[in-house]
């Protein structure tokens, strides 16, 4: 049983192209949980869901909405990404740590969003679970989440049944990450290696080493 397990918060973000100075985020979706031991195995506890839709200042790109399917009339009424970013930090609280598929991207969307939207920037670690992946994975012929998803799906490591024609949306993407980052760390933790207190450190062992918006 684990006596502290730590929170987590997946997220993942839809923008209106590749390039956080001239690209802007269209939704932010997220999913917080724990883990939890179930007969002698470690998983996820969904605790909480959060998904917005953000206004862009500009048209999104039919290419943008051919990924995602997310199109203008969509964004027309939501917040501003002020207000979204404002949200979304209050969501993720203080003492979670946020894990992002291919972070690098992420977190250099949300740095762009919070120093144009200046207000507190959480302080939260931010871990990549493609580096995970990549590290306890290395024979895998894709890091690409949905295709780690359906991997584990097949071989009954995880519950989620996997449909593609939902990927590239917010919260579902979150939901698969979720199970896709305990599915990897179940690989290489020990029941003990979940604790809170050393969490931070037992990631960096598999290439999960923090980076944070306010550094």
């Amino acid at each position: 049983m684990i006596m502290m397990p730590p929170k987590f918060v997946a997220f993942d973000l839809e923008t209106t192209g590749l390039n956080n100075q001239k690209d802007e985020i269209i939704e932010i979706g997220a999913v917080k949980f724990s883990v939890q031991t179930e007969k002698g195995i470690v998983v996820p506890k969904l605790e909480k869901e959060f998904q917005t839709f953000v206004k862009p200042n500009m048209m999104i790109p039919a290419e943008a909405s051919s990924v995602n399917h997310i199109y203008d009339k969509d964004v027309e009424n939501a917040p501003s990404v002020g207000e979204a970013i404002k949200a979304f930090t209050a969501f993720c609280g203080q003492s979670s740590i946020l894990i992002a598929h291919n972070a690098n991207f992420d977190a250099s969307f949300l740095r762009a969003a919070y120093q144009k939207n200046p207000q507190i920037i959480p302080g939260n670690p931010i871990v990549d679970s493609l580096a995970i992946s990549k590290a306890i994975l290395p024979e895998a012929s894709s890091h690409k989440l949905g295709i780690l998803a359906a991997m584990f799906q097949r071989r009954g490591e995880i519950g989620m049944k996997i449909e593609s024609d939902k990927a590239h949306r917010a919260v579902y993407d979150c939901l698969m990450l979720m199970e896709v980052f305990v599915a990897l760390l179940r690989r290489r933790f020990k029941e003990k290696d979940w604790e809170m207190a050393t969490i931070v450190k037992n990631l960096e062992k598999y290439k999960g080493t923090a980076q944070f918006l306010n550094k």
